[in-house]
């Protein structure tokens, strides 16, 4: 497991787990759940360019940290070969999370629900 995805007391909890927390150099990301605008799985977004590094970990078909691209800044942490799971956010400092999870689905469907 990638990240640990949590729904508590109206937040969305995101928790990077064994190395991928050292690496993504996050303990916790933690957002309001009214600054989350939906989940989906989007799986060709890691073909995409991720923009610049600052800071964070780049290995081949691994990305973990904050990246910046056109004035969005946005925080993956993904081994190629997840299914994407892309949570928008509005009003807070990413404006998408990029997680590799287990039960993607599952993830996707708590937090819209969660929203809704």
């Amino acid at each position: 497991m990638q990240n640990k995805v949590e729904i508590k007391n109206n937040k969305l909890l995101v928790i990077p787990q064994g190395i991928n927390k050292l690496a993504s150099l996050k303990e916790r990301i933690e957002v309001s759940l009214q600054n989350v605008v939906g989940a989906s799985i989007d799986t060709g977004i890691l073909n995409e360019s991720k923009g610049i590094k600052f800071p964070g970990t780049t290995l081949p078909g691994y990305w973990s940290g904050s990246f910046k691209k056109i004035g969005k800044e946005s925080f993956f942490n993904i081994k190629r070969g997840n299914k994407p799971v892309v949570i928008q956010l509005k009003n807070e400092k990413y404006t998408r999370l990029i997680l590799g999870v287990d039960n993607p689905e599952n993830v996707v469907d708590l937090i819209n629900n969660s929203i809704n």
